[in-house]
């Protein structure tokens, strides 16, 4: 765990929002001071110089020690690699880390978003009381994070957990991947807003389609159903493989009680005997987990 009284200035870099804060982490636990969030812009370079003039705003204003990213993104740990972003066009083969540490002089570290959140909720959160835990993030997309025996596994290359592109319908929805089907292309928030759009021909944001079903109204009602039924899909899926004792979720789907409510419904009817002992709980950490859990590399 970081040295007490380091303030690291983390970033949670995501498709569709980079937000950013000073995390001070001490014995007695986390603090978080001055929560920024934009939307993200378009472009690599876009990206990248938000980081940078946010780090120079915030060095200004009273500095910080080193320099986080979380970022969602297939990472290559030990080359420093960001590989592949599916939500962030341009981040292919990029060291991030390297250019960030070029302008602003300052260590920085930099790793898949979901591995910091799950890094945060074994420090403080749902997972700390567990050692088999798979962690999963649905909003623009859906990451995950695998932890077996209180340490992340992260596979041969760095990117076990990319359980939002297992495929779930063959021959499915084209994914931003490059595949078709994937699980996130029927859950996540952009896939909501999909669905809602193709029964009705009108657009609506993810977040009013949950309020409204919540409401009653018919057809929001329908589109969150539809949505409940692919999230219960993956999960029985993650439960019957990985078995872990408990997931954790988080990310904005997570403000929609109703469709987690029908996908566990679905899962305790069709999961193996002994994944249905699987617990499912949400995040108490909410966006700052990835914050939080950058912080902590």
């Amino acid at each position: 765990m970081p040295s007490k009284n380091r303030k690291y200035l983390s970033f949670d870099v995501g498709g569709t929002k980079i937000s950013s804060a000073i995390v001070e982490i001490g014995k007695s636990g986390y603090e978080i001071v001055d929560y920024q969030k934009t939307e993200t812009p378009e472009g690599r370079d876009n990206v990248i110089n938000n980081i940078i003039e946010t780090a120079v705003n915030f060095e200004k204003k009273g500095g910080f020690t080193e320099l986080r990213i979380a970022i969602a993104a297939q990472v290559d740990c030990e080359k420093d690699i960001v590989r592949y972003a599916p939500n962030i066009p341009g981040f292919e083969n990029v060291n991030l880390k390297k250019v960030i540490k070029e302008k602003i002089g300052k260590n920085v570290e930099v790793d898949n978003d979901v591995k910091c959140f799950a890094l945060a909720e074994n420090a403080y959160g749902k997972g700390k009381e567990y050692d088999h835990v798979v962690y999963l993030t649905i909003g623009t997309g859906i990451g995950g994070a695998i932890e077996i025996n209180n340490k992340l596994y992260r596979g041969a290359n760095n990117t076990a957990g990319e359980f939002g592109h297992m495929v779930i319908v063959y021959g499915g929805e084209k994914c931003s991947c490059g595949g078709n089907g994937c699980w996130e292309r029927y859950v996540s928030g952009r896939a909501i807003e999909r669905i809602y759009h193709g029964q009705t021909g009108t657009r609506k944001k993810a977040v009013d389609i949950a309020a409204d079903s919540a409401k009653g109204i018919a057809e929001d009602k329908k589109v969150i159903k539809e949505a409940s039924l692919y999230l219960a899909a993956g999960l029985i899926n993650i439960v019957n493989t990985v078995n872990p004792e408990l997931i954790v979720i988080g990310g904005s789907i997570v403000k929609s009680r109703e469709i987690f409510d029908l996908a566990i419904e679905e899962l305790k009817d069709r999961a193996l005997i002994p994944a249905k002992k699987t617990k499912i709980k949400t995040t108490d950490l909410d966006d700052y987990a990835f914050l939080v859990g950058a912080a902590l590399l």
